[in-house]
């Protein structure tokens, strides 16, 4: 006789006596999880550049919405779940406490459409760990993002080369500056993250043509943020090649010395113009209106002092500049408050510390990316961002516990406890 438990946790090593469905569930992996992993991997390839079809429909949220459908029905599927990891919990604080504020929302139809996002973008984030626990899928998932930042670098260099310079839907054209399928800012900052993800990649893949194409990718990306003219990205590059060094071992420190030597040269046989906006960033953090954003952060941060415990409901920038704040923190205060931003800004650190103690190498580089994106996320409001809750998926992955790493679900595929 035995006792079957209808939600236990798998992992438990042999010698513990349990025995486990799971382990023979996973040697045959279903066509359905199959085809969930290439649309997860289509939708880590299009971020950096966020490709939209006719019309402008963005090809990652469809990707993403027919992931989130077929991994959802794979999870029910095959009756079993990844456990969530602490900062998925936190991240859903966020977007609960985000819905909270629509009951004093002062801009009611942009915080609905926040709001609902929100939730899409947390669901995808939820499902990304349920097949990107394996470090192999995750792996191939990191891959594919970064072969989209190839995509942008070489699309935004043939955009140089053609003097096809950028000019955003009803707007004027940005004078020296490039990029591909979107925003240069966003572009560049998304080129970056895949900075220190491409430098995990060169140190631990198999193929050797393999770690060459992502150790080259660091000063192709440098060539990319140089012709987007993105400053605040640039600082963002500085400040994650710092980090991942000061995290990597003694030979990584060597390849990052060479690959800086090459950044220089390439960076020196560049047009002028580009140096010069970026020699400008001390006096603009000084002196300067920092593209327009100084006066929108000073209207945002009164309003952040006059509501600093739950601000004034999500959208909030949207309907009080027609814009959004630029600035991350600033938005989120705006929005929901110190609660807003300790619930989200807590998913990251609750992220990274759990992947701290499963895999210390894949870790450096994910602390690496969330220095990144940090820094850049001053500048612009990525607290909506695809790429940003794509990196957030990927750390809870990376940091789903080792030991409770599945949950079964329904009594007939229970574990059974030997009586």
């Amino acid at each position: 006789m035995s006792t079957v438990l209808p939600l236990a946790v798998a992992g438990y090593p042999a010698e513990s006596g349990l025995r486990t469905p799971v382990a023979s569930m996973e040697k045959r992996s279903s066509r359905l999880d199959v085809a969930v992993v290439a649309l997860l991997s289509m939708f880590a390839f299009v971020l950096a550049t966020d490709l939209r079809m006719a019309g402008g429909t963005s090809i990652a949220m469809r990707l993403g919405y027919a992931s989130l459908l077929l991994g959802s029905i794979g999870v029910i599927k095959r009756k079993s779940a990844v456990v969530p990891t602490p900062g998925l919990w936190c991240l859903l604080g966020f977007v609960v406490w985000s819905s909270c504020t629509l009951a004093w929302a002062e801009f009611p139809v942009p915080a609905q459409h926040k709001v609902l996002t929100y939730w899409v973008l947390l669901a995808l984030a939820a499902i990304v760990p349920q097949y990107a626990w394996d470090s192999r899928t995750r792996t191939k998932l990191i891959d594919w993002y970064v072969a989209g930042c190839w995509l942008g670098v070489i699309g935004t260099a043939a955009n140089f080369a053609a003097g096809v310079v950028y000019s955003a839907e009803g707007a004027q054209e940005m004078e020296g500056r490039y990029s591909f399928g979107t925003d240069p800012n966003y572009l560049a900052l998304a080129l970056v993250l895949g900075i220190p993800l491409a430098l995990f990649r060169s140190a631990t893949a198999k193929a050797s043509w393999h770690r060459a194409l992502c150790f080259l990718y660091v000063p192709a990306a440098l060539v990319g943020v140089i012709l987007t003219g993105s400053r605040g990205a640039a600082m963002a590059l500085v400040a994650a090649v710092v980090v991942y060094g000061l995290l990597a071992g003694r030979k990584t420190r060597v390849f990052l010395g060479a690959g800086a030597a090459l950044c220089v040269i390439i960076a020196g046989l560049l047009p002028l113009q580009f140096s010069e906006r970026f020699a400008t960033i001390p006096n603009e953090l000084q002196h300067g209106t920092l593209s327009d954003r100084r006066e929108l952060w000073d209207r945002g941060t009164a309003v952040a002092k006059e509501h600093p415990l739950e601000g004034i409901g999500a959208g909030a920038t949207t309907g009080m500049f027609d814009i959004a704040a630029h600035n991350t923190p600033l938005e989120l205060m705006m929005e929901g408050g110190a609660v807003s931003l300790v619930f989200f800004y807590g998913a990251f650190l609750l992220g990274i510390g759990r992947s701290w103690r499963s895999d210390r190498r894949e870790a450096s580089a994910m602390v690496s990316v969330w220095t990144a994106w940090l820094v850049g996320s001053l500048s612009l409001s990525w607290e909506v961002d695809t790429v940003t809750w794509f990196v957030l998926a990927i750390l809870f992955s990376a940091g789903s516990p080792r030991s409770t790493q599945r949950a079964i679900m329904g009594s007939r595929q229970g574990l059974e406890r030997p009586a």
